[in-house]
């Protein structure tokens, strides 16, 4: 019994299951030991509109983040609005950033909202070989105003 406590306690204390759970969800991506992190917007989150995008790594590193998204398209049956054709690819935009002393590196403002019926996005932070990544959406249904 003493020894499924000991590896409980070392998992959980491990650098590994720290990194892949600091904010409560696991991310889509990162790597055993990843001194990079996206802190905001958090995993499977739902995003609308202009938001900043921050995360950590060392300090004074250089953070390559690399924005992604596919949407579905929206279309027209008469009066009724529907889900089109896709996924088709959308955003692709990618932006150098610098941590600060504290290792702070933060994207000011981006619009992530979605392009027609429904937007998934792909959020990918790069320092040096350490890699994140995570999934969020924009899946608000357009609305036809009389």
């Amino acid at each position: 019994m003493n020894i499924y406590i000991a590896i409980a306690f070392f998992m959980v204390n491990s650098p590994t299951f720290n990194a892949a759970y600091s904010n409560g969800e696991r991310p889509v991506y990162q790597a055993a030991n990843s001194t990079v992190s996206i802190i905001y917007p958090r995993s499977n989150q739902k995003v609308r509109g202009y938001i900043k995008i921050y995360g950590k790594a060392k300090p004074g590193s250089q953070v390559k983040l690399y924005v992604t998204s596919t949407y579905f398209a929206k279309m027209y049956k008469g009066e009724k609005l529907l889900k089109g054709a896709g996924p088709l690819k959308g955003m692709n935009q990618v932006f150098n950033l610098t941590t600060d002393k504290s290792g702070l590196w933060t994207l000011k403002e981006i619009n992530l909202t979605n392009r027609g019926w429904e937007e998934n996005f792909t959020i990918k932070a790069v320092s040096g070989s350490d890699v994140v990544a995570i999934n969020v959406y924009d899946h608000t249904k357009p609305v036809i105003i009389d």
